[in-house]
């Protein structure tokens, strides 16, 4: 247990979340603290649910997380009355298209 929190504690900093803390009062600090280990957290749930944490690409750390879930290049257009979503090349396949998939695939067994 203490060394998932270790490498918790390890994403955050790299991620410069915690790298740098935003004030000289403490309960600035505290505030930015747990909304780093929340985003970091959500982060991990998004992999799970995904399926991104088996074995094939194994846990993403925050640095490869970014990379391949959050900053990928797209753009949103809207298109009869519809959202659109175009990727660019480099990603419409791996780690980012499997996401997309499988997100998409429980939007539609939800229902409208």
């Amino acid at each position: 247990m203490r060394a998932l929190i270790e490498e918790k504690i390890k994403d955050s900093k790299l991620g410069a979340p915690l790298r740098h803390l935003l004030s000289g009062y403490e309960a600035v600090n505290r505030a930015w603290m747990w909304s780093a280990f929340l985003a970091l957290n959500i982060s991990t749930f998004l992999q799970s649910l995904c399926g991104i944490d088996t074995k094939p690409h194994g846990r993403a750390h925050g640095k490869r997380l970014r990379r391949e879930l959050i900053a990928v290049p797209a753009r949103v257009l809207r298109h009869a009355r519809t959202f659109v979503v175009r990727v660019a090349p480099e990603h419409r396949d791996g780690v980012f298209a499997d996401a997309w998939a499988t997100l998409g695939a429980m939007a539609s067994f939800a229902g409208p």
